[in-house]
């Protein structure tokens, strides 16, 4: 697994190609790299770390500070069970977003005032329907009713 490297004399200076970001790695334009040995930016020699670019993605998607990613690092080197504590705790802090994200975008909205309040017409009531309306019963083709407006689709 490849390592990162480190240009201390760009982070000490500075030097950042993308304006206002601490996040580095050779897509960042900057600050850390993997298995470099000078830096692009200014020239000057890297320090290689101990984290890995898998755990560096890692980190960087919990935070992109780079005085949080070089913590990170000298966590591993003092002590390396509590850095894979804090990494198996990021990873699931990570997850948990991840299918937060999934369960808000795949329920259900309304389209005509878009609210979630909204309920699925029974069989039963779809059969209700038909026995009072016959077969030009609004409702046979319906799937949704929404509780918000009162609309169904």
């Amino acid at each position: 697994m490849y390592k990162i490297t480190f240009c201390q004399y760009c982070y000490e200076h500075g030097i950042d190609k993308a304006e206002g970001s601490n996040r580095c790695a050779e897509c960042f334009n900057g600050r850390f790299n993997t298995e470099i040995t000078t830096c692009p930016i200014c020239g000057n020699p890297t320090k290689k770390m101990e984290i890995d670019v898998v755990e560096f993605n890692t980190i960087l998607d919990i935070s992109g500070e780079t005085s949080f990613i070089l913590a990170m690092d000298e966590l591993k080197q003092k002590d390396p069970i509590e850095f894979q504590l804090k990494m198996s705790q990021f990873k699931t802090q990570l997850q948990q977003q991840n299918s937060n994200t999934t369960t808000v975008s795949n329920t259900p909205k309304c389209p005509t005032c878009g609210s979630t309040n909204i309920k699925k017409i029974s069989g039963l009531a779809k059969a209700g329907s038909v026995a009072m309306f016959g077969i030009l019963s609004r409702k046979v083709h319906k799937q949704w009713h929404c509780n918000s407006c009162g609309s169904e689709w």
